[in-house]
Formats: C-alpha cells, structure tokens, sequence
C-alpha cells in the first residue's frame, strides 16, 4: 500500500470510492476538480498497484487544518488505513509548524468517532440536524 497525494488525473477514482461510503460528502467530480486545484487543499491517498482505496481530504492554512473528507473502500476496512492516512496528515501539518486539527463527523459514525478518539481528537461541540436535517454533526478536534 502506498500513501501519496492525489492529483487532478485521481478525480474520477476518488468520485467513484466515495460513493462506496454512505458517510462521506459525496461531492461531485466537478466538485473533486475544484478541491484538488485550492492552494490550502491536500489529499491524501492509500492506492494498492491498481487502485486508490482510501484518501483523505483536508485544508491547511495559517496553522490550521480542517478534515473534509474521508473514505476507505469496503473491502480495505479495518486495516489501518484511514488512521495511516490520518496520520500523514497530522505529520504534514506538524511540519508546518501547525497548532490545530477539526473535523466533522455524523454523530452516528461510531467506526470514525472511535478512530479519531484513538487518534487524539476530543469532542468540542455539535452541529444540530447538520446532515440531511436529520443527523448531528459532532465537532472534534486536536491540539498539535
């Protein structure tokens, strides 16, 4: 498995592996387009020979970070993946001299809840009815 930065040519293969989650943001490849090209923006992918599996997607900027996006393909869950990606992100923004990562995250999430938990993200508030006018969103975040 190799972890890399996604460019433009990785568009559609990320479109289509975000439709795999039902937890993710769903954006569309034109929204993907316009993701990849923002100077703040950085996404991370985990790709076997083939494929791309797993990214995750963020903003960086002034010592901040923001998590948007993240999805692991069914078949690759539960290896560790999501927290490697997550990882390398947290190690870039170290790098940057960062301070602070958040993030969003369905508060029915728990696979992701519990992974960010692990990952050393605290909960810090809650957006009501954020998904769908249904679900909440639980705010998290970590100090770096």
């Amino acid at each position: 498995m190799k972890l890399r930065r996604a460019t433009a040519l990785d568009v559609p293969a990320l479109a289509r592996l975000e439709n795999t989650q039902p937890w993710c943001a769903h954006w569309s490849e034109k929204g993907w387009k316009e993701e990849i090209i923002q100077p703040a923006s950085v996404i991370w992918c985990a790709q076997t020979e083939e494929n791309i599996v797993a990214f995750c997607a963020l903003r960086m900027a002034a010592g901040f970070g923001e998590i948007l996006n993240v999805a692991v393909h069914p078949a690759y869950c539960r290896q560790g993946i999501a927290s490697a990606l997550l990882q390398q992100a947290l190690s870039q923004l170290r790098a940057q001299g960062g301070e602070q990562l958040t993030l969003e995250v369905n508060e029915h999430n728990q696979a992701a809840i519990s992974l960010y938990r692990k990952l050393g993200f605290c909960p810090v508030g809650r957006r009501e009815k954020f998904y769908n006018a249904q679900d909440d969103a639980l705010i998290m975040e970590m100090k770096l």
